[in-house]
């Protein structure tokens, strides 16, 4: 490296009359334009810098003084207690974007704010970009819950705009200690059918603010509206989670209602819950004790020459939940053996042979439910009718299977009546009915008579709204051969798939055309189409026949409701930081503004 290009590190040009070291960032005064002061600050301060540089370099690092830019952006009005806090010397174009990187990645990354004052962070900064000071902390906080923000906001309204009819849910999530999150989401399809999904509001919740969840949720609709511009007459459905939900009112969240028929069902069946204690007491030894975690280990992988395992998970007895012991117990059933004699060796509580049966079984009763709610938290209320008769039939099949252990029997049979108690109100819903109809991977295979007769009515009530011009001349039929091959293997996907062939061969689907209204030929013209494969996309199926064009309104309303509201659980957990943050100090309203940004970073940066 040239001189030159060294002096570049050693001073920059604040002013005509201020120049700035860049090793220890402070300002020297330079009346006159002469070098003297700064040559002087050198030698004294920096010596070893001083013997590198020569006459001819320090003139030549006063004539090439680095220009800022002319345009200085004006200083933010940001709420802080003293304002000369956060104050920027030179605030340039340059300086700003930094400033705006550094505060997005403290968001997006979930580090905490206090990560600007660490000194190896400082130094890693100051080798990176020498010219950069770090600011306070609550000024990248006013970047983002005041510039960035407000933009996001602006980016949102546009986006929103584009729909002519969005589906809403709201969500709440809180830990042990108290702290939670309140969300607003909106779900849309647009004109070229474009799913998108974003939120809408992030209220970040400690202890005192949990309470009166109905009110504060009709007052985020209502103000978020007004914020966003946002009609009423845009908003198709509000789809609530328990936390959400008014008193006395009907869950309509496809995953808690199922989780509330699981816990249920385990809570009913005492022998379940004493074997879900007695593998708790199991994993806990070993996340305590690192001496038997590793002979537990040399065990299973030498002496039985297993395959290596992973760590334990380790849980707590006051939050554990169902489907985190459910993973645990299927961990410990690949560990059985090397369990049974690390328990005969040293006398530890032991699982029998008959309990590990029990276990085994009640895995397969509830292994289907994992994956159905795996699919439920991106998925749309299309697939919730069908994944709950799936469910259904699994569960009498269990019961018919597993007859020989009472325990299991008893407990897929209870599974089974709150599954037909607690979900019947989705089943019947007319809005998850038209989903459904609408989805082409489903159509009326789940539908009874009278359900199917009711679909049809509503689709013709609502299709005679359609505007003529929007009609379109239909097309012949090109049928498509589903692959029998293209099967996921997993219990409940068979169960899918053995419904929806012997549905294939009743008279609705192979009965032929004939002259009726205009409404309903182009009803009978979907029914006649053969259904997609599950693995296809129903929306880009809608897109590639525009000769349905005049159902694509009413497509994009009901293939855009969610199948579930669970989305400030994902969010909350990765914000652990951030919450860490707001006990330090940082205002919550802030707070809950950044979570927004967070959530919606990646989503308006892809549209």
């Amino acid at each position: 490296m040239s001189k030159k290009s060294r002096v570049w590190n050693y001073f920059y040009k604040e002013s005509d009359t201020v120049a700035t070291c860049c090793l220890c960032n402070k300002n020297y005064s330079r009346k006159g334009r002469g070098t003297t002061c700064l040559r002087n600050h050198l030698k004294s301060k920096h010596p070893g810098e001083f013997q590198t540089m020569s006459e001819n370099d320090m003139k030549y690092m006063v004539k090439t003084e680095m220009n800022v830019g002319a345009s200085s952006r004006s200083h933010l009005q940001l709420q802080t207690a003293d304002p000369l806090e956060v104050q920027r010397h030179g605030n340039s174009d340059e300086i700003y974007a930094c400033d705006e990187k550094l505060a997005l990645m403290i968001a997006q990354s979930d580090h905490s704010f206090n990560i600007i004052n660490e000194i190896g962070f400082i130094n890693f900064i100051k080798v990176l970009q020498p010219r950069y000071k770090i600011n306070t902390i609550s000024y990248y906080e006013n970047i983002l819950s005041q510039d960035i923000y407000q933009q996001m906001q602006s980016q949102l309204k546009q986006q929103l705009s584009m729909f002519d009819s969005v589906s809403l849910s709201t969500s709440l999530w809180c830990d042990p200690s108290g702290q939670g999150l309140l969300s607003l989401c909106c779900y849309g399809i647009s004109s070229d059918f474009q799913p998108r999904q974003f939120h809408l509001k992030c209220e970040a919740l400690d202890e005192r603010h949990t309470s009166d969840i109905a009110c504060r949720i009709r007052n985020m609709i209502s103000n978020t509206s007004l914020e966003l511009q946002l009609p009423k007459e845009k908003i198709h459905c509000v789809v609530r989670d328990e936390g959400t939900c008014t008193q006395g009112a009907v869950v309509a969240c496809s995953v808690h209602l199922l989780q509330i028929c699981v816990k249920y069902a385990i809570e009913s069946n005492e022998h379940i819950k004493q074997l879900d204690s007695k593998c708790l007491q199991i994993a806990k030894h070993f996340q305590q004790s690192h001496i038997a975690y590793n002979h537990l280990r040399y065990i299973h992988e030498k002496r039985l020459s297993r395959e290596p395992f992973d760590a334990l998970t380790e849980t707590e007895d006051n939050c554990v939940k169902w489907n985190s012991i459910f993973r645990l117990k299927a961990h410990l059933l690949k560990l059985k053996d090397a369990l049974s004699i690390y328990a005969e060796e040293y006398n530890m509580l032991k699982i029998y042979p008959d309990e590990w049966l029990d276990i085994d079984l009640c895995n397969r009763v509830i292994q289907p439910i994992e994956e159905i709610l795996n699919i439920w938290t991106d998925s749309t209320a299309s697939s919730v009718i069908p994944l709950i008769a799936a469910l259904r039939d699994s569960l009498r099949t269990d019961i018919h299977n597993f007859v020989s252990s009472v325990t299991i029997c008893s407990f897929a049979r209870t599974l089974l009546e709150e599954l037909e108690s607690k979900c019947s109100s989705m089943t019947t819903d007319i809005k998850y009915l038209m989903a459904t109809y609408l989805d082409p991977r489903y159509k009326q295979a789940f539908f009874t008579q009278q359900e199917a007769q009711l679909v049809t009515e509503e689709l013709l009530t609502q299709l005679s709204r359609v505007p003529l011009h929007v009609w379109q001349p239909t097309v012949k039929i090109n049928k498509t051969i589903p692959n029998p091959n293209a099967k996921m293997e997993s219990k409940i996907d068979s169960f899918l798939d053995n419904m929806l062939t012997l549905d294939n061969n009743s008279p609705e689907a192979s009965t032929s055309f004939h002259s009726q209204s205009q409404l309903k030929n182009l009803l009978y013209l979907y029914n006649s189409e053969p259904r997609i494969e599950r693995q296809t996309d129903p929306i880009t199926w809608w897109k590639s026949n525009p000769k349905y064009t005049a159902l694509f309104p009413i497509v994009r309303r009901y293939l855009s409701i969610p199948a579930a509201s669970n989305a400030s659980e994902r969010l909350f957990r990765i914000s652990t930081n951030l919450y860490s943050d707001m006990k330090s100090g940082l205002c919550s309203e802030n707070v809950s503004k950044v979570l927004f940004v967070k959530a919606n970073l990646k989503v308006l940066e892809q549209v």
